[in-house]
């Protein structure tokens, strides 16, 4: 067996830094250029729509929110890739909607954030979380990931505010195209043997979402659907600095103190069922990591439920004081990005010297340069709502597969179905208590009795 990879430890965690503990990587650093950079701009729009905040002050809480990313594995030594809670996200803004005002949103976002990572550390810090999750049964936990999709795709069929059609209306043929390619590259069974077959396809499809966007942003001028006459008539400044000042003072905790009582209450439900779907990801990453590190028995993954319960906390806590309302909420793991390094890693030191090495190169050792190069936001601005819309239904066709695949009866299929539609036409907080009722008279004790089997098994 080998070591852990180094760094210098502190409590429960390990901090590593680029160069000294990091080695680069050239083919994580392409893919983290072209992808994890672009991606986290996808929420810009939604930062306008819900909290009123001027492109200035969003770029900022972009910047923010990814130093915190980028911290699961430079300060807190997490081997995942990280990213977000995705599937809470369509949750959070729809519970969000509901306030009238953006300062009401704004403070409700905040309790979700803030309630999030009291709860990751309190579970961390007292290893209650399985405790938790076994009173939570299969077709409660499905149904929340399910009313996810479903609410991922229905908030796109909805005007946006200003009276502006909906991102698909807007977008038709644009979002459809970034949509099938993505969904071909990634999911689709018949292009397999090819892309094994065609490096060249293999290395496309591991861009993950790149691929499409990038093809939609090339068509959309011929389209007519977005237009790059901002770039073309750019006369600003090459380096562009976020309005940090503004965002702390108008929308962080630090600025505006805690949101009221009745605000936590509201948080409560959305913060327990991100933890569960947050759990979940926990699971698939280590599942993932697991199953490449039989092939390199020289570089164990330095895997640690709880010190990932207690940095995804730590994560939330931070971007709520200094960020503000930054509702995908963070999470442990970036799914297609972790595959895509684990699978080069597997392949041994010739090919990676150590999985630590393309985590932080993937997200080119946390240097969020393309925020601060004024082209470059200017070029891909009149397409975020593209980026977003795609983001948002890969979110609901992810969630479909995984909450299905979860069940195997009738009547907890029929459960898992009305605990979505609650959450789709009322709200997260009646979803849960009707799962639990439904649970309880349609399913009985065995419904918690194989949950309880299921997690000692995890």
């Amino acid at each position: 067996m080998g070591t852990i990879s180094p760094g210098w430890r502190w409590g429960p965690f390990t901090a590593r830094v680029p160069l000294l503990h990091l080695k680069p990587q050239g083919p994580e650093l392409a893919q983290g250029l072209l992808v994890a950079n672009a991606t986290g701009l996808a929420v810009v729009p939604l930062y306008a729509e819900y909290f009123g905040m001027g492109f200035e002050i969003a770029v900022a809480l972009v910047v923010l929110q990814s130093l915190a990313v980028y911290s699961s594995f430079l300060l807190f030594g997490e081997p995942f890739c990280p990213g977000w809670l995705t599937p809470a996200l369509p949750l959070v803004l729809r519970e969000t909607a509901l306030w009238a005002t953006p300062d009401l949103r704004t403070e409700f976002v905040n309790a979700v954030v803030l309630a999030t990572a009291a709860v990751f550390l309190l579970f961390g810090a007292t290893g209650l979380g399985k405790a938790f999750l076994r009173a939570i049964p299969r077709a409660l936990k499905a149904g929340i990931i399910l009313g996810a999709g479903l609410s991922a795709l229905y908030g796109e069929t909805l005007p946006r505010s200003g009276g502006r059609p909906s991102r698909l209306d807007a977008y038709p043929v644009c979002i459809g195209l970034a949509v099938g390619v993505t969904l071909l590259l990634i999911f689709s069974k018949p292009l397999e043997p090819w892309k094994r077959r065609l490096p060249w396809l293999g290395r496309i499809a591991a861009l993950g979402v790149a691929p499409g966007f990038f093809l939609a942003m090339v068509a959309g001028p011929w389209l007519g659907e977005i237009s790059y006459q901002g770039f073309f008539d750019y006369d600003g400044q090459f380096f562009f600095w976020p309005d940090f000042d503004g965002l702390v003072e108008q929308y962080s905790v630090l600025g505006l103190g805690l949101p009221p009582a009745a605000m936590w209450l509201r948080a409560a439900p959305l913060a327990l069922a991100a933890y569960i779907i947050g759990f979940g990801d926990i699971i698939t990453g280590t599942a993932i990591l697991e199953e490449a590190a039989r092939d390199r028995p020289d570089d164990p993954p330095p895997l640690d439920p709880r010190r990932t319960h207690l940095s995804i906390g730590l994560r939330n806590l931070s971007v709520a004081l200094v960020g503000g309302p930054f509702f995908p909420l963070q999470g442990p793991l970036w799914t297609g990005a972790t595959v895509v390094v684990a699978e080069r890693w597997r392949r041994g030191p010739q090919a990676m010297r150590s999985l630590m090495d393309g985590v932080a190169s993937y997200y080119v050792f946390g240097l969020p340069l393309l925020y601060f190069i004024g082209p470059a936001l200017e070029l891909l601005r009149p397409a975020l709502d593209i980026a977003f819309s795609l983001t948002l239904i890969l979110t609901g066709f992810a969630c479909a597969y995984v909450a299905l695949g979860m069940l195997h009866e009738r009547v907890e299929r029929g459960v898992s179905l009305l605990v979505a539609a609650t959450i789709l036409f009322f709200s997260t907080p009646v979803a849960l208590l009707l799962g639990l009722l439904l649970t309880a008279g349609l399913l009985g004790p065995d419904a918690w009795k194989r949950e309880n089997a299921m997690l000692r098994d995890a």
